[in-house]
């Protein structure tokens, strides 16, 4: 589970870093907020909390994945799917979403950031999809199809348990 754990946390570094940047810039959210954190402190109190929070998202992926593929036939554990898993969710993020943030926030300052949500979010959602589909057919020697579904489970209940803090 040390791979798994290693992308996790670069995943939540990476993302502790630009939201520093944008607290100290003070930025806010400009979306509804979930959690009782005053608008004008949620990227600093959100910097806080990424590390762990996407370290509990990866580790939620594994622990609703698994369970699911082995009732679908698969072969794979816990660990082996933590592992995938983690790389399938940080991937996409760090090179669809987070570099995409932080060149368009560097050159163009909050709103060219919000702007580029329109494009980035789809394309990082379909490259994790796709590679936590590949990750459920590796770990767990699935079908495609049940792979899908499996991936598919797994990322929209860790992307419930992110969209409770994560802006």
């Amino acid at each position: 589970m040390k791979r798994g754990l290693a992308w996790a946390s670069l995943q939540g570094l990476l993302s502790a870093g630009l939201l520093t940047w944008l607290a100290s810039a003070s930025e806010a959210p400009s979306g509804p907020l979930l959690v009782p954190i005053p608008r004008e402190d949620y990227y600093a109190w959100e910097a806080a909390l990424v590390w762990p929070w996407r370290v509990a998202m990866a580790l939620t992926f594994a622990g609703v994945g698994t369970p699911l593929a082995r009732k679908l036939g698969g072969r794979g554990d816990f660990g082996a799917t933590f592992d995938e898993g983690a790389f399938a969710l940080a991937l996409p993020f760090l090179l669809l979403w987070w570099a995409p943030d932080v060149v368009l926030y560097a050159t163009g300052g909050f709103d060219a950031m919000r702007s580029g949500v329109r494009v980035v979010a789809p394309l990082a959602t379909l490259a994790t999809w796709l590679l936590a589909t590949l990750a459920m057919r590796r770990v767990h020697g699935l079908s495609t199809p049940r792979a899908t579904l499996v991936a598919f489970v797994g990322l929209v209940t860790q992307a419930t348990l992110g969209a409770l803090v994560l802006r």
